[in-house]
């Protein structure tokens, strides 16, 4: 399910979509805190393999996207 989850995320992001953290984690019944280390996941890949891609947050809402460095 983790991997399952990870990939939703980031499948989302290179679509160009927006998540909403607490309707992700509605949707899919996890806590802010997997969420978080999901996207931690996701950022390391980043860093990794498209050093030229970030995940930014917008607002306190937490709606999260994918924006070039």
């Amino acid at each position: 399910m983790k991997t399952e989850l990870i990939l939703l995320l980031y499948d989302e992001f290179i679509g160009g979509k927006k998540i909403s953290r607490a309707e992700f984690c509605a949707e899919h019944s996890i806590v802010e805190r997997t969420f978080y280390r999901y996207l931690r996941e996701i950022t390391v890949f980043l860093r990794a393999h498209r050093p030229s891609y970030i995940v930014d947050v917008a607002g306190r809402e937490g709606i999260y996207f994918l924006k070039k460095a």
